[in-house]
């Protein structure tokens, strides 16, 4: 129990640093659309699942790509700082990259599919 808090504390420290991080540096640069749309995350992102962005606002891609992003890198390096061995945690820590990248992306994307089809209606 007293791991498992540990872990939790570690996360959330990590999380909150690596978001205020982001939001300051990566995202200062990012104010519209145009700036936006040259980020090769959220191109890759809007290609994918083929969102309109005239019905999505583009902050709010910008904020969920924020979160899974500092999620993915805050979660993956409290794991991986737990590990003993280089080898194990690198090989762990890039199984677990791969599996959230593809996971989070997937569930905001069809999240974002979803709103967009309700404003068609």
């Amino acid at each position: 129990m007293d791991k498992m808090f540990n872990f939790l504390l570690d996360f959330i420290i990590v999380f909150t640093v690596v978001y205020l991080l982001y939001v300051l540096f990566f995202n200062k640069k990012r104010r519209n659309y145009k700036t936006l749309k040259k980020n090769d995350e959220v191109k890759l992102f809007i290609d994918r699942y083929n969102l309109d962005m005239k019905k999505i606002e583009y902050k709010k891609v910008l904020q969920v790509v924020t979160i899974i992003n500092t999620f993915i890198l805050s979660f993956t390096t409290v794991l991986i700082v737990r590990i003993k061995g280089f080898m194990i945690s690198l090989l762990i820590g890039f199984v677990v990259i791969m599996i959230l990248i593809y996971s989070l992306y997937e569930i905001a994307g069809r999240y974002f599919k979803k709103k967009e089809e309700d404003k068609n209606v």
